[in-house]
């Protein structure tokens, strides 16, 4: 019997890994049987990306039974209550997040008043999270750990960012276009000032304005980087920043137009448009990462308190050569020796 069991979660497995997306009503079957899959909620911005697929195979690649109920928001933070009142009455295994809006408002400050609109009782994995402490889902160095909370942060030290633009090319004046609206995108810009006269170069900040409706206006990116060329922008910053990312093309094109090159500390801005650099987490392995995490909360009994919340050890350097190319900005050679080239 007990073979059996086992063979038939192998092969649930197998199938869940072949069909992808398709493979949560298959391997749901074992729910009905005493020996069920574990249910885990995927709540998820923009639909599946790298880091789910990376998230399922690790999980199906290492023999854990799941039923994934997925919840695409449709970057609609407005559908998250009736996900969360969802969650709350059928009591997944596991919540997984994506981003820092949807893993906010899906557990909370660390230090929230009232817990009760937030998920306190079920284990949460997140990805995608650029800033979890200074965005307060992470408690401050010194406080113990969340119960219940813990994931994996897709953004390499800053310091280290600094240092990769530095390897490149020459840096005393950086430009960053940011939505002052995002948590994640104010933390970061935070960050980098606290990190400018310590490092030695000025940042040149320039807000995305609101337009009528009050959301960040994207017909004002070409102006905006115009004037950070005019203020000697030696090259254009893209942080972790949902809007200046879903606005990637126009945003690199302004950098072009003006002879500026993008660093990008997320891969899409480099993998599917024209930043010339970037030190990224590969989007697949933060997913395998995150996934490492939830299967020691489900099948190993692990508590997610006791699972840190932490990065890659290791980061990608990207260059995208038909950029550099454009700009006449050649690679230096030492970089060759490590960096992936994207032709």
């Amino acid at each position: 019997m007990r073979r059996r069991r086992a063979l038939a979660m192998a092969t649930l497995a197998v199938l869940a890994l072949i069909l992808g997306p398709a493979a949560g009503a298959l391997a749901a079957a074992p729910a009905a049987a005493e020996n069920r899959a574990f249910r885990i909620m995927m709540i998820l911005w923009r639909g599946e990306t790298p880091v789910e697929r990376g998230f399922r195979w690790q999980l199906l690649g290492r023999g854990v039974a799941v039923e994934f109920l997925v919840r695409d928001l449709a970057r609609d933070l407005g559908r998250l209550p009736a996900v969360l009142a969802e969650a709350k009455r059928i009591r997944p295994d596991l919540i997984y997040t994506w981003g820092t809006g949807i893993t906010l408002g899906t557990v909370g400050r660390w230090d929230a008043p009232d817990p009760a609109p937030y998920i306190a009782d079920l284990p949460v994995v997140f990805a995608m999270v650029s800033a979890p402490g200074a965005t307060g889902i992470a408690p401050p160095p010194g406080t113990p750990p969340r119960a219940n909370v813990t994931g994996v942060s897709h953004i390499a030290p800053l310091p280290a960012q600094i240092k990769a633009i530095r390897a490149y090319l020459p840096l005393t004046r950086l430009g960053i276009v940011y939505n002052a609206a995002e948590p994640n995108s104010l933390a970061n810009v935070e960050e980098l000032r606290a990190l400018a006269p310590e490092m030695g170069f000025t940042l040149l900040e320039a807000p995305v304005p609101p337009d009528a409706t009050g959301a960040p206006d994207p017909a004002s990116l070409p102006g905006l980087v115009g004037g950070l060329a005019k203020a000697g922008a030696q090259i254009l910053y893209i942080g972790p920043d949902t809007f200046i990312g879903n606005q990637r093309d126009a945003l690199t094109a302004a950098g072009l137009a003006h002879g500026i090159p993008c660093f990008t500390a997320t891969e899409l801005e480099i993998r599917e448009s024209d930043a010339m650099l970037g030190l990224v987490s590969p989007y697949e392995a933060v997913g395998r990462l995150a996934a490492e995490k939830a299967r020691k909360i489900l099948v190993e009994g692990q508590p997610p308190s006791a699972s840190p919340i932490e990065t890659l050890e290791h980061f990608s350097y990207l260059i995208r050569l038909p950029v550099a190319l454009q700009l006449k900005l050649y690679p230096p050679l030492p970089l060759l020796d490590y960096a992936e080239v994207i032709r």
